[in-house]
């Protein structure tokens, strides 16, 4: 299982390459680790995050 901070560090990497199209990266990556529930459970983890960032007010 991924530490929280692995959540966050790799959801800033897919954002700041895939940007808008994120869910679309994400969604291809689900479907490739399917058979393994717990990799399935960190990538819902990434995609919350990804969401996160993407609705983050700039400051």
């Amino acid at each position: 299982m991924m530490s929280d901070r692995d959540v966050w560090v790799r959801a800033g990497a897919i954002f700041a390459e895939h940007g808008a199209g994120a869910s679309d990266y994400i969604i291809s990556q689900l479907c490739d680790v399917l058979g393994d529930m717990e990799a399935v459970q960190d990538w819902r983890r990434v995609a919350n995050a990804v969401d996160a960032i993407e609705d983050a007010v700039p400051q």
